[in-house]
Parts: C-alpha cells; structure tokens; sequence
C-alpha cells in the first residue's frame, strides 16, 4: 500500500500527473514530431512506464472513504474473509467479480485485490489501444486517462471500470468472434450494465446504417425534453428490468454524488456531443468508411441515446458512464488511421485539448 501520500490528497497527485501528461501529449502534438520513428519507439517506453505506474498507484492507494465505493468494496471482502466455507464458484448474475473476491479474500489481501482490479481496468484497457493503434497508443491513452470519469471507476465504480475495459478490449477482436464472447461473457460477469453495449454491439453489426442512429440520438433529446420524467418513472416501477440496483439508479437518493444532480443535464449532453460531432464530420464530411469506427460510432450513438432518455434519473451518470467508455476511440481514431490534413499532428493536439477541458473544469475549477 501507498501510503506516503496522504489519502485527501492522493486524488489530487493523480490529477496534475494527468495534467503533466496532456500537456506532454499537447507539445509533441504541436511540435510535429508525432509520428517519427524515433518518437514512436519513445512513447512506447513512456506508455509502458504510465501503465506500470497506473496500475500501482490506483492498486495500491489506502483503503479510505476519499476513495468513495473502495471501503464498500473492503467491506465485502473482509465479510468474506469471515466465510469458513471453501472456496467454491458463485453463481449470481455478476458470478465472475464475485467469485474473483472471494478468491482473493480466501488466498490473499484486501491490497492484492485492488491491485488486481486496477490491473485489469487499465491494462485491458492498455492493451484495446495497443491492438488498435500499435505503436501509436501513446495519445490515445492518455485521452483515455484524461477523461473525467477515469480515476472514480478505477477507484469507486471498480465493477463498472473492469468490466468495460473488458468489452472495449472485446469489440477489437471484432474478426474473431470466439475471442470478443469469451471477453464478452466475463464483462458481464464482472458486471450487468455492459449488457446494453453488448446489445447495441450486435444491433450495429447488422444494421450499419449511422444516419439512423443520429436520427435516433437527435429524437431522443426531443422525448427526453418533453416526457423524459414520465419515461424514467416509468422504467424504475416497471418489471421490464427486475435488478434493484438498476431501479435505484433511476430512484434512489442522490445526495452524495457530486457528478450527478437531478434534472435535465446540459452540461453532461453538451460533453456527450462532442463525439457525436466528430463521428458526423468524418463519415458525413470526410466520407470516411472504416467499419470498425462506423460500428464504434453506432454503438455509441445507441447507448447514449438510452441515457439521454432517463437523463433525469438521480444517478443517470451511472447511465451515461457506458457510453462515455467509449468517448476516446470515437474522438481520436480517425486522427490516427488515415491522413486527412498535412497539419494532421496538430488537429490532434488540438482534439486532446478538447477531450480534457471538462476533466480540467471539474478538477480544478469546480
């Protein structure tokens, strides 16, 4: 465990190391260097260095209440330490994270788990860039670590940051389907909200079709304005969906959660958009005609529009977060996967400005 910096502030060091690493990303951007050979086989030594020192010093942190949901978290696993039963496989709907716990909480240490945890929330992440962008990752990567929402679903939402980092790490293996369901089945089994990427997934791998998509992403803003209260109220005391976690998000009390006030969120739709405009400038504008973006940019169009609609819910960020995952690749992937300008390295220092100036309103003037 890490504990030479204070828990209040540990946060904080994770936040200006982030910081550091834009503006890096910024100043190799702008100096035109990007993309030599030289530079490449630096930033692959720089990239391996960050994912190292990520994965320690979001694994190894305190166990504190600084840290949200980790002393909720410990508390399971000090329970099940407690167990006298043998190690066995769980079988509830997130049978694959529990069972992981109390492997853990049996053979090993509450740190071990975390460090565990982080390991695979980064570094599958890590290695998704890595199979997309080669020796290009770098960037990206750091897009990745800037967003807003990083550090708290390594460190709060841990269920949530595994298992999406999973099914990001899934969709790369679009070509073989074996490997995308076999990651597939242990994103869901870590955790159920990837479900709806799942299912967004396969709808676009047939219907492909953006146009549609935008112009269901556009509709749902309009119904969300007009009968969004109605439709969330309606949801949470359905049946359609029996997890009492799912309608506790739509209802529950909200009062600790600074990222999630009730009411029609701009602010957060406004953050959402910003992808929506670049995926519909390079395949609208540009006529660009990668599958594996149009898919990305499907997918993602689907899933935020399924939080638009209950945009209203007490903790609608939890909601929105499963789109959000996928903000990176749909802002910087086709900066790196074909030429569209010769100042190419400097649209994509400035697209990584873009991605953080919300990450660098809340951290520092919020």
């Amino acid at each position: 465990m890490i504990d030479s910096i204070p828990a209040q502030l540990y946060t904080d060091v994770f936040n200006y190391i982030v910081l550091g690493l834009i503006v890096f990303a910024v100043f190799e951007s702008f100096s035109g260097v990007l993309f030599k050979p030289e530079i490449r086989g630096v930033n692959n030594i720089v990239g391996c260095i960050v994912l190292i020192g990520l994965i320690l010093y979001m694994g190894l942190r305190p166990v504190s209440v600084n840290f949200g949901d980790t002393v909720v978290y410990a508390q399971s696993f000090y329970r099940l330490q407690m167990d006298t039963d043998n190690f066995r496989i769980l079988s509830d709907g997130e049978w694959v994270f529990n069972t992981l716990m109390l492997w853990f909480a049996k053979y090993s240490n509450i740190h071990i788990f975390f460090l565990f945890c982080s390991t695979v929330y980064v570094g599958t992440l890590w290695w998704a860039l890595k199979r997309i962008f080669r020796e290009d990752y770098l960037i990206p990567f750091i897009v990745a670590i800037g967003m807003f929402t990083f550090w708290s679903y390594g460190v709060n939402g841990i269920r949530n940051g595994m298992a999406a980092s999973l099914v990001i790490l899934a969709l790369t293996y679009r070509q073989n389907i074996t490997v995308l369901v076999i990651l597939s089945l242990l994103g869901v089994g870590i955790h159920k909200s990837m479900y709806l990427i799942l299912v967004a997934a396969a709808i676009a791998w047939f219907a492909k079709d953006s146009k549609i998509y935008l112009g269901i992403w556009v509709a749902c803003i309009f119904f969300s304005l007009i009968a969004g209260s109605w439709f969330t109220d309606m949801l949470a005391n359905s049946n359609l969906i029996e997890d009492d976690r799912f309608t506790s998000y739509l209802s529950g009390d909200n009062t600790r959660n600074i990222f999630s006030s009730t009411g029609f969120r701009w602010d957060f739709l406004i953050y959402s958009a910003i992808p929506v405009a670049v995926g519909y400038y390079f395949i609208f504008q540009e006529k660009y005609t990668d599958k594996f973006y149009i898919w990305l940019f499907n997918i993602y169009l689907m899933t935020n529009a399924f939080w638009i609609m209950v945009i209203r819910a007490n903790f609608s960020n939890r909601f929105a977060q499963i789109s959000w995952f996928l903000i990176p690749l749909v802002l910087i992937y086709p900066f790196f996967m074909k030429k569209f300008w010769d100042d190419q390295p400097v649209k994509i220092g400035s697209i990584v400005i873009i991605s953080y100036l919300y990450t660098f309103y809340l951290m520092f003037f919020r």
